[in-house]
């Protein structure tokens, strides 16, 4: 089969197909014939060395798709040879075929196509858990979501619009501004948010994504008792061969002292999937209530088809999402 096997980190170039044996589904998983991989920041991380939650090289790269299960292992019960599946995982998903655990699968939603289906897991779920499981959120409170227009952004937005909340998106240019007001929020530049928040609405909460002063402004505009749940730090920028540029990184890292969080009154979270992937109990509670949402409200993820590349075009999705120029998700057609 063919696959984005990572044999080595570093620029585009590393981004080569291999060819290599179809895997074998051990007694408790199912292998998956995927369609479509979605590409994240994460996957750009992983390629340059500088992702915490990587496998040891070599590895297959991709941490979420769509597929259909091929084969099912001895053990596995609740789904057949057919199904329709999400999968995700740390690592294999930028393959013709991969093997995951039947307790991490999720039966697609039917009203979701497959493009759609490929993009939900790693943006809906991760907007879903950051408001309501870590900052609990309130009908009709206020909330600011950093990189409005790309994948975790638009699943935010429409999560907050559909939870009654009063959403402002941010941007990196006024193109992407229309994507933030047609999901129901109101654009804000980078350059003076926190200003305009001040003067109108304060956010009770906030998710952040950017790291470095983004960060710092975001939580000091952030209202008394407000949230702010950090899910990454794309606005972080490192040069291993640079030492400048790895102290400036850390310094970037979004951090809060006791006192900074203890005298406004303010929450200061985290959320990263991955790291609770050995509670599937919790997966199995949440995953219903954010489908009956999504369903209801018939959300969807924003996919432009100028943004679904043949996996043996990897690095042009992959400088895409550097650029900052993807709107929505980016994924791979894995068979072509």
């Amino acid at each position: 089969m063919k696959a984005i096997v990572l044999n080595k980190t570093g620029g585009l170039d590393v981004l080569k197909i291999s060819e290599i044996p179809v895997p074998e589904p051990e007694k408790d998983e199912a292998l998956i014939k995927m369609k479509y991989a979605a590409v994240n920041y994460a996957d750009l991380l992983c390629r340059q060395g500088l992702y915490s939650w990587a496998e040891k090289r070599p590895y297959i790269l991709g941490l979420e798709g769509l597929g259909y299960i091929e084969r099912l292992g001895t053990d596995v019960t609740g789904f057949n040879v057919g199904d329709r599946v999400i999968v995700g995982k740390n690592h294999g998903c930028d393959a013709e075929f991969t093997t995951i655990k039947a307790k991490h699968l999720a039966l697609a939603p039917d009203y979701l196509n497959d493009e759609e289906s490929a993009s939900f897991l790693g943006s809906f779920l991760t907007a879903w858990v950051a408001m309501h499981e870590m900052a609990r959120v309130r009908r009709g409170e206020i909330m600011l979501v950093h990189a409005g227009a790309g994948a975790l952004g638009t699943a935010a937005i429409q999560l907050g619009r559909a939870h009654d909340m009063k959403v402002y998106g941010t941007a990196s240019n006024p193109s992407k501004f229309k994507i933030i007001e047609d999901l129901g929020g109101t654009p804000l530049s980078y350059d003076n948010f926190d200003t305009m928040l001040m003067e109108n609405d304060r956010p009770h909460f906030v998710l952040e994504a950017i790291g470095g002063a983004v960060f710092k402004r975001s939580f000091e505009v952030m209202a008394p008792m407000g949230r702010m749940v950090c899910v990454g730090g794309t606005g972080i920028q490192v040069n291993k061969k640079n030492p400048l540029s790895i102290i400036r990184a850390l310094r970037s890292i979004p951090k809060r002292k006791l006192s900074e969080v203890l005298r406004p009154s303010k929450g200061f979270m985290g959320v990263h999937l991955g790291y609770i992937r050995d509670h599937p109990e919790m997966f199995t509670r949440i995953w219903p209530d954010l489908l009956r949402v999504c369903t209801e409200n018939e959300l969807r993820p924003i996919i432009h088809n100028s943004q679904i590349f043949p996996m043996s075009n990897v690095a042009a999705a992959h400088q895409l999402i550097h650029d900052r120029k993807n709107v929505g998700k980016v994924l791979l057609d894995v068979s072509r």
